[in-house]
């Protein structure tokens, strides 16, 4: 209800327009009267009334006085109905002046007050609307400076209702898809949302382009007898959106909200390990996630079914690395390192090929994924049309490219490095004179054969060196060399330094 005070100097009028009235037809009620406009001015500035109905002529401060002495001293003015006994034009002038709201002449007529009522409460509403947009505008502004921007809260912080709570949780929403109609969402979560009540206890704002922070607090939970995850996951249901909610710890401060956006954040990593769509800091505790990345065999027995279009080898291969990512407990964000990676081999293969990566159907949404949120599924579809139309492209590439084999060869060389390879062995396993495939392999990648066999070793070499304790004869044994000091030598050759060596000066730049 909209709180009215009555000023007037007469008793009888001060009754009859309290009785005569219908204020709460209108959402009014009555907080209190005054006789004169000096203990009018006191209350009003205790009450802090929506409206004032004022006689003009009164003892010691008369009604526009009233009026003036109100504007000067409150942040927010009540609106004012000013009634006289008099039809003069001058007050009449000074009233609007003032910006009173309506100049009523006596005796009242109820059905032109009535209308005046309904008038200013349909004013106040819409004030009050638009000064709690500005409030929660603000408030969203505040939060976003801490928590994204890391700047301090402010004393303004006060000022909204959001701000007077025990309790904050940070809340990630994730939209799942490409080219999502993120206005649609923002929307359906926000209607959602002011369905209940307390909605001056939430805070709802785009966090980034596919992602919304939502902030409740307690009194939010209090107001709508609700616990937490459970709520979360009623408005995942409610909204029938392809959503991930990520949820942080609760913290008692709203300065500590900070805190739970890193822990909201960190929830986002197990994304592809569990299949709820709501993923709580309570969940994560017992299970760690890693950024680390597949053996090479799964990337090269996924390319060797690829470039021999063997669809259904594909799918089974595509299931196998992504029970593996599970298995290891990969973090989300290795997925699309393991994601990125093979596509980038695949896009490489077709470029050597001199093929048009261009054919490939979804190649600007598979290059730009990374950028939105994918479920699981989603990733998968989008990935598989990827993969299905790479490998047709090199498909026909093969078949229209007298290179063809020289790349199979190429491959081949990457896949058995670690085996005796000779110019002569490689020829007879793909049937070519040796001394042509020679030329070609030239011709074709810029680089003699052996040359080419021994950069791979060493490649490897290195990659084991940064990433193992193997010692010097075994990463020699293991990239192919039967004689460890001949390795040694030609490391040292390409490298400009031994195996130990390079070893050393890793170690003491990590140190």
């Amino acid at each position: 209800m909209h709180k009215v005070y009555l000023v007037d100097d007469d008793v009888f009028v001060r009754q009859g327009i309290h009785t005569l009235i219908d204020w709460e037809s209108y959402g009014f009620n009555v907080c209190g009267e005054a006789d004169n406009g000096e203990d009018a001015l006191a209350d009003i500035l205790k009450l802090q009334p929506d409206l004032v109905v004022t006689d003009i002529r009164m003892p010691v401060i008369d009604g526009l006085d009233l009026v003036k002495h109100c504007k000067e001293s409150m942040e927010q003015t009540p609106n004012f109905i000013v009634v006289s006994g008099y039809n003069d034009f001058q007050y009449a002038q000074r009233a609007l002046r003032y910006g009173v709201k309506d100049f009523i002449v006596k005796p009242i007529d109820q059905n032109e007050f009535h209308q005046t009522l309904e008038r200013i409460a349909a004013a106040i509403i819409k004030e009050n609307q638009l000064k709690q947009l500005e409030d929660k505008a603000e408030a969203v502004s505040l939060i976003k400076d801490q928590i994204i921007r890391n700047q301090d809260l402010c004393e303004h912080k006060a000022k909204h209702p959001f701000f007077a709570a025990h309790s904050y949780t940070y809340v990630k929403v994730e939209m799942n898809g490409l080219n999502i109609d993120y206005q649609y969402y923002f929307e359906q979560m926000e209607q959602a949302l002011q369905e209940l009540k307390a909605s001056n206890h939430y805070i709802l704002f785009e966090e980034k382009m596919n992602c919304f922070g939502l902030i409740i607090n307690d009194r939010f939970l209090t107001e709508n007898n609700l616990s937490l995850h459970p709520f979360l996951l009623d408005l995942y249901k409610g909204l029938g959106l392809d959503l991930h909610i990520y949820c942080g710890e609760t913290v008692d401060e709203v300065e500590q909200l900070p805190s739970s956006y890193k822990d909201a954040k960190k929830c986002v990593q197990y994304k592809y390990l569990f299949r709820e769509p709501v993923i709580s800091t309570s969940m994560t505790k017992e299970k760690e996630v890693f950024f680390i990345d597949l053996d090479q065999a799964y990337y090269d027995e996924m390319l060797a079914f690829i470039e021999e279009k063997n669809t259904e080898r594909i799918e089974q291969q595509m299931h196998v690395m992504m029970k593996a990512c599970k298995e290891l407990h990969f973090a989300r964000d290795a997925v699309r390192t393991m994601v990125n990676r093979l596509n980038h081999m695949v896009l490489k293969s077709i470029k050597d090929m001199d093929a048009n990566e261009q054919n490939i159907t979804n190649l600007k949404e598979m290059l730009e994924w990374d950028q939105y949120s994918l479920s699981l599924s989603q990733l998968k579809t989008v990935w598989f049309a990827f993969i299905i139309d790479a490998a047709s492209i090199l498909h026909q590439a093969y078949q229209n490219n007298g290179q063809g084999t020289i790349y199979q060869i190429k491959k081949y060389i990457h896949m058995h490095f670690d085996q005796p390879l000779t110019l002569k062995s490689i020829a007879n396993t793909f049937y070519m004179n040796p001394v042509y495939m020679g030329q070609l392999f030239k011709k074709t990648y810029g680089v003699y054969f052996k040359d080419y066999i021994l950069t791979v070793r060493m490649d490897e070499a290195k990659k084991l060196l940064r990433t193992t304790d193997m010692k010097v004869y075994e990463v020699a044994e293991h990239v192919g060399f039967t004689n460890p000091d001949y390795f040694v030598t030609q490391f040292e050759k390409i490298v400009k330094s031994t195996p130990s060596q390079y070893r050393k000066k890793l170690l003491n730049r990590i140190s």
